[in-house]
C-alpha cells in the first residue's frame, strides 16, 4: 500500500506540489478551504483534523499567511505526526508554534521554499529546512519529490524562515535596483532590450535582471507574486523596501 501524505493548502503553489506527490506514487489526503480544489486523484478531507487522521504520519502545510498557518496548526492534535510547514512566516512565530506542537507530541520541520509556481510545477523548488536530523530524514522522500535541493540550515524551527526572509529581502533589493537602473537608462533614451544584454555580462547581473520581463509584470499585480514578496517583507521588518515596492 502506498504511503499516505497529508496535504493542507492547494493554491498556486500547493496544487502542483500535491499533484507531483501523486505522480511520484504517494496517496495524498488533502484539505483546502475551497473544496473545489481537491479533485481526484487527491483524497478529499473535510478538515485539517481529518487529514491528520488519514495520513500515514506526515502532513505538509503550505498556506499563505501566519494567521492561516496558526489556524492549521491548531487542528493538528495527533501525537507522533511530523508536520512540514512550507509557508513563509515570521521566524519567531514559527519557533513558538513549533514549541506548542511539540507539547502535543507533534514534531515540526520548518521548510519554506523558493522557486515560485514554475518551481512547484517542475518539482525543482529550493527547500530550506530547520528541524532535527530525524525529522529531515523522515520528510526526505517527500521533499525530494517537491524540490531539487534541500538545505538543512539548523536544528530548531524558525531558522529556515530566517533564511527564506533573507532571500526575500535580497530579491526585493534586486527588483528595486533593476527597476531604478532601467529607469535611469530610459531617461537617456535607452530601452530595456538595449540595456539588459549588457547587464547580463556585467557585475549588475542578477536573477531579477535575467528574468526582467516576468518580474516587471509582477510590479503591476499586488495580488500575485508581488503580494507574496510584500507579505514577506513585512515579516522581515524591511520597511524601506516595502515603501519602494508598494503600489
Amino acid at each position: 500500500m502506498a504511503s499516505v501524505v497529508g496535504f493542507v493548502g492547494l493554491g498556486a503553489m500547493g496544487g502542483p506540489m500535491a499533484a507531483n506527490l501523486v505522480r511520484a506514487g504517494f496517496e495524498v489526503a488533502a484539505y483546502d478551504v475551497d473544496p473545489g480544489r481537491v479533485t481526484p486523484p487527491l483524497q478529499r478531507c473535510a478538515s485539517v483534523a481529518e487529514v491528520c487522521e488519514r495520513t500515514s504520519g506526515l502532513v505538509v502545510s503550505i498556506v499563505r499567511t501566519l494567521d492561516q498557518t496558526a489556524a492549521v496548526l491548531s487542528e493538528v492534535q495527533r501525537a507522533g505526526l511530523l508536520l512540514v510547514v512550507m509557508s513563509t512566516i515570521n521566524p519567531q512565530s514559527m519557533a513558538d508554534l513549533a514549541a506548542e506542537l511539540e507539547e502535543r507530541g507533534v514534531e515540526v520541520l520548518d521548510a519554506p521554499v523558493s522557486g515560485g509556481v514554475a518551481g512547484a510545477e517542475a518539482g525543482s523548488l529550493a527547500i530550506m529546512a530547520a528541524g532535527s536530523e530525524a525529522a529531515l530524514a523522515r520528510a526526505r522522500p517527500v521533499l525530494d519529490v517537491l524540490g531539487r535541493t534541500v538545505f538543512h540550515v539548523g536544528a530548531r524551527p524558525g531558522a529556515a524562515q530566517a533564511v527564506k526572509l533573507a532571500n526575500q529581502v535580497m530579491l526585493a533589493a534586486n527588483i528595486v535596483g533593476a527597476r531604478d537602473g532601467l529607469r535611469l537608462a530610459q531617461s537617456h533614451g535607452l530601452t530595456p532590450d538595449q540595456v539588459l544584454p549588457v547587464i547580463a555580462e556585467s557585475t549588475g547581473a542578477s536573477w531579477v535582471s535575467e528574468h526582467w520581463e516576468a518580474v516587471a509584470g509582477w510590479l503591476d499585480d499586488p495580488s500575485g507574486a508581488l503580494g507574496i514578496i510584500l507579505k514577506d517583507l513585512r515579516s522581515a521588518g524591511a520597511e524601506r523596501l516595502l515603501q519602494e515596492l508598494e503600489p
